[in-house]
C-alpha cells in the first residue's frame, strides 16, 4: 500500500484529490485540521499521532517533528533504507502534499503584534517539504494546488511520474520554502537600520510575459507583496502587458504617488522608455493632459499616460486620436471607457494609488546591489538661495513641480519647467552640459523665464552660461562641486536665481 501525507492550511480542492488517492488504494496520513476536514468529507484518514504514538503538544506547535514521520519521507527505496523502515514497522511515505500557515496574509494585519506574527510562522510544514524535496527521487512533493490534479492523475494512470517531473516539483518546493522564509526575514528586519547580512530575491510568479525587453529574452512578472499595485490592478481592456509596459507603467505609478489628488490639482504624466517625457498640472484634467502631451508630443507617441484622478470623458475624447500603449488611472468614468471602446489594443489599467516600494535592487554578474528607494525629498523651504534675485510665486510653483520629477529622469538629468508643465528633458547623457543643451533644444516652447533643474551639481559654470543665453531665470541643483563658487558667481552675473537643494537624485 502506498501512502500520502497531506497537511494543508489552504484546503481548496484537496478533498477530491484525497478521495481519488483513497479510491485507488492509497492510505492517507494527515494532521489536525486537515485530518478533521478530510474525515468530514468521508475520507479515511490515519492521523500522524496514530503513527508516532505521541500527541500534538505545545498548542499544536509540535505535530509532525518525529523520526517516524521524517524517516518514511527521507527514506530512499534502497534495500538498506527499506529494511530500516521494516525494523521500526513504518511504511514508506510516497507522496507529500503540504502548504503553510498564512504568514503572507498575516502581514496584512501585522499591527496585531509580534506574538500574532510569530504564531503564523510554520515550522513542521516547511520541514516536511524540504525533506520530501531533498528525497525527490523517491518521494513526490506537491506545494502548489495547480499541481494536485495533473500530478495525481498522471501518477495513478501510469503508476509513477518521470524523474524530470519529480525534480521540477522539488525545485518548486524549495522555491516555495525560500519565498516563505524571505517574507519572515523581511518582517523581522523591519525597524533595523543596517542592511541585512543575507537578502533573498523572492517572489511569486503572477504572469508569463510574451517576452522580455526584446523578443529573444524570456520574461515573467513576480510579486513579493500582496499589496503591490501590480497585484491589485485591473486591466479593463487591451492587449496583454509587456515587459517594457510594466516598467514604464510602474514609473508612471510612482510619479503619480507624489501628486495625490487630495493635495494637488489635476496632474498628468507621460513616460517613454523609463523617462518622463511630458508632465503637467492643470485647472482641469483635460488641461493637465494637454500640457503633458504638448511638452513633447513627438516622444509621447506610444507612451504610457497616467492621471492622479479617475479619467473623465472629456479628457478621454482629447486622447483617443493619439496612439498610446497604456493608460493608468485610479478609475474611469463610463464616458471615458466609451471613448476608447474602438481602440481594442489600448491597455486601460485601473489601479489604486498610494503604494510606496521601499527597496531598489539591481542585478550585477553573480549577485545584486541593494539600496533604499529614493523617497526622500527636501522641502522647497529648506533650499538655499545662492544669488540675489528673488523667485516669483510662479517660479516657486515650477520649482516644486520639477523637484518632484527630476529624480525619475535618467542621469545625467536636466529638466525645464514653465507654467506648470515639463517643457524640456535632457536624459541619460554622460556630460551634464550636453543634457542642458538637449533639454533646451527639445523644448517645444520658449524657455525664457523657465526653471532648469539638475539631478546633481554643475561641475562648471558652462551650463549657467548656456541657460543665461536662453534667458532661463531659475536654476536648481544640489551644490557640492569644488567649483560651486564659480557657478554661483556666474549665476549672479547673469541675474539667475540659483537654488542649492543639498540633495542629489542620481538615477541609473
Amino acid at each position: 500500500m502506498k501512502r500520502a501525507l497531506i497537511s494543508v492550511f489552504y484546503k481548496q480542492g484537496i478533498e477530491s484529490i484525497a478521495r481519488k488517492l483513497e479510491e485507488n488504494g492509497w492510505e492517507i496520513l494527515s494532521t489536525g485540521g486537515t485530518a478533521k476536514y478530510l474525515q468530514e468529507n468521508n475520507i479515511g484518514v490515519l492521523e500522524i499521532s496514530g503513527i508516532t504514538k505521541f500527541p500534538e503538544i505545545l498548542d499544536g506547535r509540535v505535530k509532525t517533528l518525529h523520526p517516524l514521520v521524517f524517516g518514511p519521507i527521507l527514506a530512499k527505496k534502497t534495500p538498506r533504507h527499506l529494511e530500516q523502515l521494516r525494523e521500526f514497522s513504518i511504511p514508506k511515505i510516497d507522496l507529500v502534499i503540504v502548504n503553510f500557515y498564512p504568514f503572507e496574509e498575516a502581514l496584512q494585519t501585522k499591527d496585531k503584534g509580534m506574538d500574532f506574527m510569530v504564531e503564523n510562522i510554520d515550522i513542521g510544514g516547511p520541514s516536511m517539504v524540504r525533506a520530501a524535496a531533498k528525497n525527490f527521487q523517491d518521494t513526490i512533493v506537491i506545494v502548489d494546488k495547480h499541481d494536485y490534479r495533473p500530478v495525481v492523475e498522471n501518477l495513478l494512470e501510469k503508476g509513477d511520474i518521470s524523474l524530470e517531473e519529480r525534480k521540477a516539483l522539488a525545485q518548486k518546493a524549495f522555491s516555495y520554502t525560500s519565498f516563505y522564509d524571505s517574507l519572515i526575514a523581511g518582517y523581522l528586519h523591519e525597524g533595523i537600520e543596517t542592511t541585512p547580512a543575507y537578502l533573498n530575491m523572492a517572489g511569486r510568479k503572477t504572469m508569463d510575459l510574451r517576452y522580455g525587453e526584446n523578443p529573444h529574452q524570456r520574461g515573467s512578472l513576480y510579486i513579493h507583496d500582496q499589496n503591490s499595485p501590480l497585484n491589485r490592478f485591473e486591466k479593463i481592456q487591451g492587449k496583454e502587458l509587456s515587459f517594457n509596459n510594466i516598467l514604464d507603467l510602474s514609473m508612471v505609478y510612482e510619479v503619480l504617488n507624489w501628486f495625490p489628488a487630495d493635495s494637488h490639482p489635476d496632474f498628468s504624466i507621460i513616460v517613454k522608455h523609463q523617462n518622463p517625457c511630458g508632465a503637467g498640472l492643470g485647472d482641469s484634467q483635460k488641461d493637465a493632459f494637454k500640457k503633458a502631451f504638448s511638452g513633447d508630443s513627438k516622444s509621447a507617441y506610444g507612451g504610457i499616460v497616467g492621471f492622479n484622478r479617475p479619467l473623465d470623458g472629456e479628457t478621454a475624447e482629447e486622447m483617443k486620436k493619439i496612439f498610446f500603449e497604456v493608460i493608468v488611472a485610479p478609475g474611469y468614468t463610463d464616458e471615458a471607457l466609451q471613448a476608447f471602446k474602438k481602440k481594442k489594443n489600448l491597455r486601460i489599467v485601473k489601479v489604486p494609488l498610494g503604494y510606496m516600494e521601499k527597496s531598489d535592487i539591481k542585478t550585477v554578474p553573480g549577485g545584486f546591489v541593494f539600496q533604499d528607494r529614493d523617497h526622500q525629498l527636501k522641502a522647497y523651504e529648506d533650499f538655499e538661495l545662492k544669488t540675489s534675485r528673488p523667485l516669483t510665486e510662479s517660479e516657486i510653483n515650477d520649482v516644486r513641480l520639477g523637484w518632484k520629477l527630476i529624480k525619475f529622469v535618467k542621469s545625467n538629468a536636466i529638466i525645464i519647467v514653465k507654467d506648470g508643465m515639463l517643457i524640456g528633458v535632457g536624459a541619460g547623457q554622460m556630460s551634464r552640459v550636453d543634457s542642458v543643451d538637449i533639454a533646451i533644444r527639445k523644448s517645444q516652447f520658449p524657455v525664457e523665464g523657465a526653471v532648469l533643474i539638475s539631478d546633481a551639481f554643475f561641475p562648471f559654470a558652462d551650463s549657467v552660461e548656456i541657460a543665461a543665453k536662453h534667458n532661463i531665470t531659475v536654476m536648481v541643483e544640489p551644490g557640492g562641486s569644488v567649483r560651486d563658487n564659480e557657478v554661483i558667481e556666474k549665476a549672479e552675473e547673469c541675474n539667475i536665481s540659483l537654488l542649492f537643494t543639498g540633495m542629489r537624485h542620481f538615477r541609473h
